[in-house]
């Protein structure tokens, strides 16, 4: 199954460092996305088949994966939103640095020990006081998959892979992050509920404000 969605309110970028931290949040809203913006995923589960004499039947493997993967596109016009993205932004704390002045770091002397955090990407879509169009892949290594140019004449199209990673209990489930590999549709089967973008937690909506 591949789908692009590109009907987007917003895309929002979460994770955490220690399982116990607060979701540190990065939000791109409707007119940050820009309207040429996309999600691509594939989750194509693997197949087991059973072959008899009446003939060959197929059927899914529960949580096993031909292909899971997502990717995304989106515009980036300084070095903040590349790093936000990545979880790797460090602002500068100088005497008047403005919001795009810091530095995003790349390897190091213990780059082969040390991970990124894992990125929990939400994609909102348009006309939903919900969260009935979510879109989440819950723990992601984003990285870029072609050459981009930041500082020209017009903002740049960064292309990103997101690197899904699928849930395994004895890795994951303490981690602070939800315990699925992905999501479509609604956070809460029982109560409408909606992402809080400053805290990154799904709240309960009011139906009266519906």
């Amino acid at each position: 199954m591949i789908q692009n969605i590109s009907q987007l309110r917003r895309l929002t970028f979460r994770y955490k460092v220690k399982a116990t931290d607060d979701w540190t949040v990065v939000n791109f809203d409707e007119d940050q996305i820009g309207q040429d913006s996309s999600i691509t995923f594939n989750v194509a589960p693997r197949m087991r088949e059973r072959a008899s004499q009446k003939g060959t039947t197929s059927s899914p493997i529960a949580g096993s994966y031909d292909n899971f993967s997502a990717s995304l596109n989106l515009l980036a016009d300084t070095f903040e939103t590349v790093g936000k993205v990545l979880g790797r932004w460090e602002k500068a704390t100088y005497a008047g640095a403005g919001a795009g002045n810091g530095h995003v770091l790349f390897g190091g002397p213990d780059n082969t020990c040390v991970d990124q955090p894992y990125i929990d990407v939400i994609a909102s879509g348009v006309c939903d006081d919900g969260s009935s169009t979510d879109v989440e892949f819950t723990r992601c290594y984003p990285c870029f998959t072609d050459d981009i140019e930041i500082g020209t004449s017009e903002t740049a199209s960064v292309p990103v892979a997101l690197n899904p990673q699928i849930f395994n209990t004895s890795l994951h489930s303490t981690d602070g992050y939800p315990q699925y590999d992905a999501r479509l549709g609604d956070y809460s089967l029982t109560t409408k509920q909606r992402l809080n973008v400053t805290t990154g937690i799904y709240a309960d909506v009011d139906e009266s404000e519906s």
